[in-house]
């Protein structure tokens, strides 16, 4: 996998590919864009036009969360090879100790997060199969994501005030860029 392209030449044609990939399928993904365009996933959401995407430091990481934990509903989502893993429900509250940000016990998602590994944070909307989506991408150093937390759903229709709550949380981390 390349890295992202410094010149300019090389960013306008990654951004052409985009835009031909972002009206062509209707299934588009950051990774399936990386994939297709050969570079990292940041730089594939560095790409996408400006209204799709704002990034967060990893410095940040505390306070993003702390806003997901407010949202009625989400999708947390992680890749593993080929395989998908999702589990739906409230973001649970977490606390740094031993080396961690261990999430809080009692509800469906749980564990143990290395947030150190996190270097950006990206705010995506990015919609999928015809549907508005909005994530939040934890992105490694190398430019790979790490996991993502989704708007939750109800009946196929964003939760409004998840919805909402990824807008606030823009608004107050997002940057053009990072």
């Amino acid at each position: 996998m390349s890295t992202c392209t410094t010149d300019a030449a090389g960013a306008e044609s990654l951004r052409q590919q985009v835009e031909t990939l972002l009206t062509e399928q209707k299934m588009v993904m950051l990774d399936t864009i990386a994939r297709h365009c050969g570079v990292s996933e940041l730089a594939a959401a560095r790409a996408l036009p400006g209204h799709m995407r704002a990034f967060a430091p990893a410095a940040a990481f505390d306070d993003v969360w702390q806003g997901l934990t407010q949202w009625p509903g989400a999708t947390f989502i992680m890749r593993h090879g080929r395989s998908v893993v999702e589990i739906k429900g409230r973001i649970p509250g977490g606390k740094h100790a031993g080396g961690y940000f261990n999430l809080e016990h009692g509800l469906p998602l749980g564990g143990h997060i290395c947030s150190d590994e996190v270097a950006h944070i990206c705010f995506l909307s990015l919609p999928f199969m015809g549907l508005e989506s909005h994530s939040v991408q934890f992105i490694d150093a190398a430019g790979a994501v790490l996991f993502a937390i989704y708007v939750g759903r109800e009946n196929k229709a964003l939760i409004p005030e998840a919805r909402d709550g990824f807008f606030a949380l823009r608004d107050a981390f997002g940057k053009e860029d990072i």
